[in-house]
């Protein structure tokens, strides 16, 4: 396991991004470096876990220590799935590692890389999101239950502990379910049915699953202080089930809110299953994928208990869940739902090494066979999540701030992409202390719109941001910059484009921002992309408006060249 661990965390820490990364990176490093409440659920075990890397490691910038996080736990996540090939393969059960069996135990570490080496879970180490967190839960519970002498107190409290880091955990329960039943159906020592002691015995297990649902409670306690990022301000019942349920954010299993999602097109349907599939070549490769369906046939061969909970758990947390989210088959979700296939690629991982060792019984040869499979799916993995320079995110958060003079007001009207790496630049890495922020999302920074504000959308929301903001505009004397589409809210007012920013009544003469903005472009994932074309749209915008007509085509001609790569 040591050698698969320091491996896998090797890999992550050579790819790692070093600072802040787009998507939710910077507000989940926000709320980790203040304790503060994330969004829904608001992830209090991440939050905990975070605050702990911030502390102990005693190097880096926070977001660099809190995506070193990510790292860590994914390696884990490689190492146990180690454990679980070295059982089921039945390698555990010798006494020690020796030079007799030391191909056996290279052949486990070789199985478990391929995971290490997969596209969603070495994408989801490299920065700070909650995704290889919930891999390590997924492994470390499969691994218990794997464990000829298990007990379903441990993984009973894992179970409600890793819920507090992301919900998806609660499609382990079929495989779970199932394993209750098949332990129930043995025989004790006297002869007597264990199903008949085991099945009131759950009711023991509902208090140590509490025990771990309770990180939660954090949340009520953390929110009544107040911290900077309080998101939905869970300090109450209602609000704190409210977060804990995902209400207006999807529910609990980030499912579509509109209804009617177990129905579709038949084409759809397909497109659906055709996308999971290709993702797990994807993370494999082809030859990869083919050794894993083979490995699956073997697994049901060789021990059905164990091929049926590992088959429960793959179908239900993945081709299950893609049936559930019903989202189209595009680029956008795409890079929205890779990371949910996580936990299914631990599974096809373990299948793979069925496959593997097969191979390797048959013919040693096989070991160049595999060794060169491996070697493949790391050059084909190896350039997408390689993030080591990629500082895009970070970089567009400073050109922000780089147009706002000090002694301003800024008000954020766009996505949260954007208002997370402001975030943590302006909350965490206190940059332009000056700036006064205000989020019209009401995230992470302090809310000025009332806890109503929360769950209202459209034009109710609008309603009531618009009179607190032109308060607070008009009883302050400091200029004013919208980040926003379009901020003419105000009838009384006027905006003027001023490089990413709009500023209030002012007009300042024309200047080339591309002398002072920096964006360094190195590696591009999809959502680095949206960044970088909201950025040139944005400053050949600015161009256009200020009679730059050259310096505005060459910002659109770049702005077209990433959007053909985005459809």
């Amino acid at each position: 396991m040591i050698i698969t661990f320091l491996t896998s965390f090797g890999l992550y820490l050579l790819t790692m991004c070093p600072t802040v990364y787009s998507g939710d990176s910077g507000e989940l490093t926000t709320a980790c470096s203040v304790l503060g409440i994330a969004h829904p659920p608001g992830y209090p075990l991440y939050v905990l876990l975070g605050k702990i890397f911030t502390l102990i490691i005693p190097f880096g910038n926070i977001a660099y220590r809190v995506n070193l996080m990510s790292a860590f736990f994914g390696a884990m996540t490689c190492g146990l799935v180690y454990l679980a090939v070295k059982r089921i393969s039945g390698l555990a059960d010798k006494e020690s590692p020796n030079l007799a069996n030391l191909p056996a135990y290279l052949l486990t570490c070789l199985s478990a890389l391929t995971l290490a080496f997969s596209n969603p879970l070495w994408s989801q180490s490299t920065m700070a999101e909650v995704y290889s967190l919930n891999g390590f839960f997924v492994a470390l519970i499969i691994y218990l239950l794997l464990l000829p002498t298990f007990h379903f107190l441990l993984p009973a409290f894992l179970f409600g502990l890793g819920l507090g880091n992301h919900h998806t955990l609660v499609l382990l329960i079929p495989g779970i379910v199932y394993l209750l039943m098949v332990t129930g159906r043995r025989k004790t020592v006297d002869g007597k049915p264990l199903f008949s002691t085991l099945l009131p015995s759950t009711l023991y297990l509902l208090p140590v699953f509490l025990l771990g649902f309770s990180v939660y409670l954090f949340m009520i306690v953390r929110s009544q202080q107040n911290p900077i990022a309080d998101w939905d301000n869970p300090e109450n019942i209602t609000n704190f089930l409210k977060v804990v349920f995902r209400t207006g954010y999807g529910g609990i299993m980030h499912l579509e809110e509109k209804g009617g999602f177990l129905t579709r097109p038949m084409n759809l349907f397909v497109q659906q299953m055709s996308e999971f599939a290709g993702n797990l070549i994807k993370s494999f490769t082809i030859f990869g994928f083919i050794v894993g369906i083979f490995g699956i046939f073997l697994n049901y061969k060789q021990n059905k208990k164990s091929f049926w909970f590992l088959f429960l758990i793959f179908i239900f947390i993945g081709p299950f869940f893609i049936f559930l989210a019903n989202k189209p088959v595009e680029n956008y979700t795409r890079d929205l739902l890779e990371p949910f296939y996580i936990p299914s690629i631990i599974v096809f991982a373990i299948w793979i090494s069925f496959g593997i060792i097969f191979l390797i019984k048959k013919n040693k040869l096989n070991y160049v066979l595999i060794i060169g499979i491996l070697i493949f799916q790391f050059k084909t993995n190896f350039a997408e999540n390689n993030l080591r320079n990629n500082f895009i995110a970070f970089d567009f958060g400073k050109n922000i701030l780089k147009t706002v003079q000090n002694n301003s007001l800024l008000f954020l009207d766009k996505s949260d992409e954007s208002v997370f790496i402001l975030a943590y630049q302006k909350i965490v890495e206190k940059r332009k202390p000056s700036v006064e922020i205000f989020d019209c999302n009401a995230s992470v920074f302090p809310n000025i719109y009332g806890d109503r504000y929360y769950w209202i959308k459209g034009r109710q929301r609008t309603a009531v941001r618009l009179p607190i903001e032109r308060k607070i505009i008009w009883e302050s004397k400091k200029n004013v910059y919208y980040l926003a589409e379009n901020p003419n809210y105000f009838s009384d007012m006027k905006f003027f484009k001023t490089g990413l920013l709009y500023l209030l009544n002012k007009k300042l003469p024309a200047v080339v921002f591309g002398d002072f903005y920096v964006l360094r472009k190195i590696n591009l994932r999809y959502r680095d992309k949206i960044i970088a074309y909201s950025f040139y749209v944005s400053v050949g915008n600015y161009y256009l408006g200020t009679n730059q007509p050259v310096l505005a085509s060459a910002m659109y001609e770049k702005a077209n060249k990433i959007s053909a790569e985005l459809r």
